[in-house]
């Protein structure tokens, strides 16, 4: 799986581009904004078909640019957790307003609940419910791929702020946890900074042991 990362938007959240090489199909992960550094990164990956548009969850440095690159891309589909779905049509539940940011908004094409698979070409991610940053969070694990895409849930040697509508550091511990009972050689990469493995979280970051 080609993946490559590109900070992006008001904060550089992580945007993530990925691609199944045998099959050239791709997504997106969190466009916080849409910009021509995305586009290029996008055709850089070699995607012929993007599939799909993936959000962990919704605040606004994660998802402005979602409906734009909707609008580039009309045959891929926005997928976001089913309890942060407002967020893609409420710039308040979205934290737009609340931090005087534009918004764009959209609405998803498929909400997602733990539990649920989704494919890009040859490769299956399997959805896990992530709320304690926020409500209706969901992280995208590859087995095969040793690989998992976790938003705000946790940074490396760190974890996301709960302080938000929606967020609670209980609920979040409780998330860890899922993330602490991978393999420890499965790459996490996370919604801001760089990335990490579950060993060395499992290791350093005090939220975790």
């Amino acid at each position: 799986m080609y993946i490559t990362t590109l900070p992006i938007g008001p904060v550089s959240a992580n945007c993530y581009i990925i691609c199944d090489e045998k099959t050239k199909i791709g997504a997106v992960i969190d466009p916080g904004d849409f910009t021509p550094s995305l586009l290029k990164a996008i055709k850089d990956a070699g995607i012929e078909e993007l599939k799909y548009i993936l959000c962990t969850h919704g605040h606004f440095d994660h998802i402005q640019g979602v409906s734009r690159l909707k609008e580039k891309y009309p045959e891929s589909e926005i997928l976001i957790g089913e309890k942060d779905c407002v967020a893609l049509s409420d710039s308040v539940v979205s934290l737009a307003s609340f931090f005087g940011a534009p918004f764009y908004p959209t609405v998803a094409d498929r909400v997602l609940n733990g539990g649920d698979k989704i494919t890009i070409g040859e490769i299956t991610f399997d959805v896990i419910s992530a709320p304690g940053h926020s409500e209706g969070g969901v992280m995208y694990y590859s087995k095969d791929e040793k690989a998992i895409f976790t938003g705000d849930t946790i940074f490396k040697g760190s974890i996301g702020r709960t302080d938000f509508n929606g967020g609670s550091m209980t609920v979040l511990m409780n998330t860890l946890q899922k993330i602490k009972r991978l393999p420890e050689d499965v790459k996490i990469y996370s919604g801001h900074g760089e990335a990490t493995t579950v060993k060395y979280e499992t290791e350093y970051n005090m939220y975790l042991r």
